[in-house]
């Protein structure tokens, strides 16, 4: 694994992307909160966040299971188990290659579910707020986390 780009500072970027494709699409929500016919935009990201978590996943999985090199049985000198180690099939080395992170893509839908008031807008300034409020403090938590994350590869290159 790269030094820099581990798993933690991957989905944390994704998650960050996402968020900020969500206060763009609340703040065009909120400066139209007067436009007739108006529909609010929402933006959906964590189901495709999700499932790169769980590819990722899969792949820990498969390469705690195989070895890409073959290596012959081992003996364990305390128990006598043998170990051996699987090479995997091509399939699992072109899954292990695969970058799962490229896939993600926040998709902007509007949201005709919402009622309407009388000039056929259906956003709600008060929602919109919170909407607001939440999405930043989420983006926080991540950017939080990711700040953490160099700061210890910092740590480690200062050798501390």
């Amino acid at each position: 694994m790269d030094l820099i780009s581990n798993r933690t500072i991957e989905i944390t970027k994704l998650g960050m992307d996402g968020l900020l494709n969500r206060q763009h699409a609340i703040a065009s929500n909120i400066a139209n909160v007067m436009t007739p016919d108006y529909q609010r935009k929402e933006v959906a990201f964590e189901s495709q966040l999700s499932e790169i978590i769980e590819k990722e996943d899969l792949k820990d999985y498969i390469k705690g299971q195989n070895s890409i090199e073959y290596k012959p049985p081992m003996v364990d000198v305390f128990t006598g188990d043998v170990h051996t180690f699987r090479t995997p099939t091509m399939q699992e080395k072109a899954y292990l290659k695969s970058n799962s992170f490229e896939q993600f893509k926040p998709q902007v839908v509007t949201d005709i579910y919402s009622g309407t008031n009388s000039t056929g807008n259906n956003v709600e300034l008060e929602k919109e707020m919170m909407d607001l409020s939440k999405t930043g403090t989420r983006y926080t938590v991540l950017s939080n986390l990711e700040r953490r994350e160099f700061t210890s590869i910092s740590e480690a290159i200062r050798g501390q």
